[in-house]
C-alpha cells in the first residue's frame, strides 16, 4: 500500500462521523484540556520572573554595585561614579548611601530602609525611570529633607505630598546611643509595581545622608548600568573596578540576588513538572483510545488485509492517527492556553467575582439563621503583595514550539504500542474468529 493510503486511513479514523472515531476524539480533547494549564503556567511564570527581575536589576540591586568606604564624602562619591560612568559599556553609574530608619506620623511608625540618591536620578537612571511611577506629588527631591515614599507605606502611614515626617536614626557607630530625630517632607509618592520591593523602601537626597546618618551607620556604593546586563559582565566589571580605583569588589546582580532568581527558577520548573505529568497522562490516554480503535475495527483490518494491506502499512496508519490526534489536541491547547495567558488578570479578576459573589450568598444565608454570625472573608486568589501588582504575560515562541513538539513526540510515542499490535493480526485468522 502507498503511502497515500496510510495518510488516508490515518485521518479517516480521526475524522469518523460516529463509531470508533469518539474514541480519538475523546483523546483530543484530553490533550486540549491538558495543555491549558500548562502554557498558561509557563507563560504567566515566564513574564512573572522576568517582570520581577526587571524591577531588580532596575530599581533594587543595579546590573553592578561597587561597594566604597562609608567615610567618602557626597563630592567624592560623585567623582567616582563620574570615573565610572566614562567606562565603555557603562550607560549610568549612581552614587548611594543607604540606611535604615523609623518614619514616625501622627497615625503611626515604620522601619524602613533609605537609599540616599542624587536629586536628578530620574533623568540619570533611564532604568530607574522606567519602573518608578509617581503617583502623587512629584519625584524630584527638590530639596535637602525630601522623601519618596511608596504607595504603600503612604497608605499604612496615612501620609500625603507635603506631610511632615520624623525620620529617626542612629547617629553612633554600632547602632548604640541615642537616636537622631529629624525633620523631613514627602515630596511624592511613588510605585514600583513589586509590593516586596518598594513597601519599606524610602528615598531621600544624597546630601540629606550626612545630616541623619553617621557613616559608620550607613553603606556606600556607586550602581552601575550597562547596556547589556544579561551578557558577560567580566569586561566590564574589570573597567568599573579600575576606574573604582583597583581594589574593589565589583558585584554583578546575578551574585547579589543568585538566592532569590534560584528560587524562582525552582519553584517555575516544579509548576512545569507537575503540568507536564498532566500531559503525559492525556498523552496514554491515546494509546488506549487507538487500542479500542483496533480492537472494535478487527473485521475491516482483516478486509484490509485480504485485499493487500499490508501490516507496515496498517501499522502505520494506526500510528498517523495518534499523530494527527496528538496534532489536533495540541493546536487547540496552546491557542486555549495562550487565549487565557493574556487575559490572565481579566481571568482571576472574573473568577474573584464570582466566588465572592457565592461568598456573599452563604454570608447572607447565615446571618438569616444567625444574625450575629460573622460574615464569610473575602476571596482572594491573586495577592499583589507577594507578587507584582498586575501579571505581566510575556509569550515565548521557543517554549511554545518545545511544548507542542514534546506533545506530539509523546502522542506518537503513545500510539506505537497499538499500533505495532495490529501489525501482528492475521486477515485469515482475524475473520475466522469475527
Amino acid at each position: 500500500m502507498s503511502a497515500r493510503f496510510v495518510v488516508f486511513f490515518g485521518r479517516r479514523l480521526l475524522r469518523g462521523k460516529g463509531g470508533t472515531a469518539r474514541y480519538l476524539r475523546g483523546a483530543v480533547l484530553g490533550i486540549a484540556v491538558s495543555l491549558v494549564p500548562l502554557v498558561v503556567v509557563l507563560e504567566v511564570s515566564t513574564g512573572m520572573i522576568d517582570g520581577i527581575t526587571a524591577r531588580l536589576l532596575e530599581v533594587g540591586t543595579y546590573h553592578l554595585q561597587v561597594p566604597l568606604s562609608p567615610d567618602m564624602t557626597a563630592a567624592q562619591l560623585e567623582s567616582v561614579a563620574a570615573s565610572i560612568a566614562a567606562v565603555s559599556g557603562v550607560t549610568a553609574a549612581v552614587p548611594e548611601r543607604q540606611g535604615t530608619a523609623m518614619i514616625v506620623t501622627a497615625h503611626g511608625a515604620a522601619g524602613v530602609n533609605v537609599r540616599f540618591v542624587p536629586p536628578d536620578i530620574f533623568s540619570r537612571d533611564e532604568g530607574f525611570r522606567a519602573y518608578v511611577t509617581i503617583r502623587a506629588g512629584n519625584g524630584t527631591l527638590s530639596g535637602r529633607d525630601a522623601l519618596l515614599v511608596s504607595t504603600s507605606l503612604a497608605r499604612t502611614l496615612g501620609i500625603a505630598p507635603g506631610d511632615t515626617v520624623s525620620v529617626l536614626t542612629t547617629w553612633a557607630e554600632g547602632f548604640s546611643g541615642p537616636a537622631r530625630i529629624s525633620a523631613a517632607r514627602v515630596s511624592g509618592i511613588y510605585e514600583t509595581g513589586y509590593q516586596e520591593l518598594d513597601s519599606a523602601l524610602v528615598y531621600a537626597p544624597l546630601s540629606f545622608a550626612n545630616l541623619v546618618l553617621s557613616p559608620r551607620a550607613a553603606r556606600a556604593l556607586i550602581g552601575v548600568k550597562v547596556i547589556n546586563p544579561f551578557g558577560d559582565l567580566a569586561r566590564v566589571q574589570a573597567g568599573v573596578a579600575a576606574a573604582a580605583g583597583g581594589r574593589v569588589r565589583v558585584s554583578s546582580w546575578r551574585d547579589i540576588e543568585f538566592a532569590r532568581l534560584a528560587s524562582f527558577a525552582t519553584t517555575k520548573a516544579l509548576l512545569l513538572f507537575i503540568m507536564a505529568l498532566v500531559v503525559i497522562v492525556a498523552s496514554v490516554n491515546v494509546s488506549s483510545s487507538v487500542l479500542m480503535i483496533i480492537i472494535e475495527r478487527r473485521e475491516e483490518l482483516g478486509i484490509m488485509g485480504s485485499f493487500g494491506a499490508g501490516p507496515r502499512s496498517l501499522s502505520l496508519s494506526f500510528l498517523m492517527a495518534g499523530f494527527f490526534t496528538g496534532l489536533a489536541g495540541t493546536i487547540a491547547g496552546i491557542a486555549a492556553g495562550l487565549l487565557v495567558a493574556v487575559n490572565i488578570n481579566a481571568v482571576i479578576s472574573g473568577l474573584e467575582a464570582i466566588i465572592n459573589l457565592g461568598v456573599s450568598a452563604a454570608s447572607f444565608v447565615r446571618r438569616s439563621f444567625a444574625p450575629t454570625a460573622a460574615s464569610f472573608d473575602h476571596v482572594t486568589l491573586f495577592n499583589s503583595a507577594y507578587y507584582l501588582k498586575e501579571i505581566p504575560v510575556r509569550i515565548e515562541p521557543a517554549e511554545i514550539a518545545l511544548v507542542a513538539i514534546g506533545t506530539l513526540v509523546m502522542c506518537a510515542l503513545a500510539s506505537y504500542l497499538p499500533a505495532a499490535r495490529s501489525a501482528r493480526l492475521r486477515p485469515l485468522e482475524t475473520l475466522r474468529k469475527v
